[in-house]
């Protein structure tokens, strides 16, 4: 029997453990080479069969809900850093498995059925920072690359960070100090609004803690459920307490309706709104008449600080996709890019090597100055923006000017994201 002869012979045997989602037998590889006589020419057919194999990027994003936008966007993003590789890796197909973020509890379900179902090599995404939290003992357990793309908590990176987590998006304790400068000179009298859940208190908590160490005072503090459509009896209290500024621990769908009410009882332009985060769709969403605020932004598609490799992501985005990329795109790009990159220059799938190489890696082109994970709480380092709703909006995603990038004048990056001497991070062992 020809050795192309023997090939036909072992598929014909083999159709279901090589069919998707199941792995080739190599006891049923090892049966056909003995019962045609010619063993010696299982080794080399298992490495092309192997070879075939995707290797397999879990990614957990909201496609219902609050974040569904943003989840959809960053998907987007992933699969332009996809393309970017070619599709493959290693001489292997690249396979991005998208799960629902809809809940701590059904996140944890859904990354448990990428570690042991799907065998993901890595999983990526996380906007909420409630499932993040959930999600990461199960990364530490299993020993699986975990990159966090989009949620804010201090604690991800702080007293719960661990060895398999790495995080893109930016610390609530970075963001509020991003901006409270601009905020700031409107004057020392705050009202809070913000989600009932580990992101929007901690927001809170992270503002009002720097307002008052410069001598501010908090008007009025309110949570609201993640998901409200109603915040009429919030607004109404704002207006009566008279505040300088407004601040919100609010996203996605929430933030958009608070905006469009806000604009509804006229207080749009007269008390200034932020938030430590802004997604582009947000406010898109709001529409131009609605939005209004100046926010932290970790990245935008157009102003002064955007690099070549950025704007060309930006232009990729646009041609597959029809709208440029919002912040949560270019976040699960590079998190996944990320990902990619360790995978091949390690020539590993292995987390270990992936962790050990994020480590001590530093990603040129992104931003205007080289951006790396910090090796000790594993936070992506990089500078931010200060964002200003423009004025006048004409362009139907344009929404914002870019007012500066910080740290500034000099400042030092890692220093702007905290001592290690102030941290409650520990990461623990491979």
């Amino acid at each position: 029997m020809t050795h192309e002869a023997f090939e036909r012979s072992a598929m014909a045997g083999l159709s279901l453990q090589n069919s998707p989602g199941h792995g080739i037998s190599r006891r049923a590889v090892l049966q056909a080479g003995i019962g045609t006589g010619i063993a010696a020419s299982v080794g080399p057919f298992i490495s092309r069969a192997l070879a075939a194999e995707p290797i397999r990027i879990g990614v957990v994003l909201p496609k219902s809900g609050t974040y569904a936008v943003q989840g959809e966007n960053g998907h987007h993003g992933a699969e332009v850093a996809v393309k970017d590789f070619g599709g493959e890796v290693l001489g292997r197909p690249i396979e991005l498995v998208w799960l629902d973020e809809p809940n701590p509890q059904t996140t944890v379900q859904n990354v448990n059925e990428l570690i042991q179902v799907r065998k993901v090599v890595a999983v990526q995404g996380g906007i909420s920072s409630g499932d993040i939290l959930a999600i990461m003992p199960i990364a530490e357990r299993t020993k699986t690359l975990l990159m966090a793309t989009g949620p804010n908590a201090t604690e991800i990176t702080g007293a719960k960070c661990n060895r398999y987590t790495f995080r893109v998006d930016l610390p609530n304790h970075v963001t509020v100090r991003t901006v409270y400068p601009s905020l700031a000179q409107h004057g020392k009298n705050w009202y809070f609004v913000s989600a009932s859940y580990a992101w929007g208190i901690d927001a809170y908590n992270q503002m009002k803690t720097l307002l008052e160490s410069h001598g501010g005072k908090v008007a009025g503090y309110d949570q609201a459920p993640l998901g409200t459509t109603d915040y009429s009896s919030f607004i109404l209290k704002v207006r009566s307490a008279k505040p300088d500024v407004v601040f919100l621990g609010l996203g996605g769908s929430d933030i958009t309706n608070f905006l469009k009410q806000y604009q509804q009882v006229g207080l749009t332009g007269k008390v200034p709104v932020s938030s430590p985060i802004v997604n582009d769709s947000d406010l898109w969403a709001a529409g131009p008449e609605a939005s209004t605020g100046i926010y932290p932004k970790l990245w935008n598609y157009t102003g002064p600080y955007n690099t070549p490799k950025s704007k060309s992501f930006a232009q990729k985005y646009q041609q597959q996709f029809g709208a440029p990329p919002e912040v949560e795109g270019w976040q699960d790009w590079f998190g996944c890019t990320a990902v990619l990159t360790a995978i091949r220059e390690t020539k590993s799938t292995d987390s270990k090597k992936l962790v050990e190489f994020l480590e001590d890696y530093k990603f040129a082109g992104y931003k205007d100055q080289p951006i790396y994970f910090r090796s000790w709480d594993h936070q992506l380092i990089q500078p931010t923006l200060v964002a200003q709703v423009k004025s006048k909006i004409t362009d139907p995603h344009d929404y914002f000017d870019i007012v500066s990038q910080e740290p500034g004048h000099g400042g030092s990056l890692d220093a702007f994201f905290g001592t290690r001497a102030g941290s409650e991070c520990k990461l623990g062992s491979l």
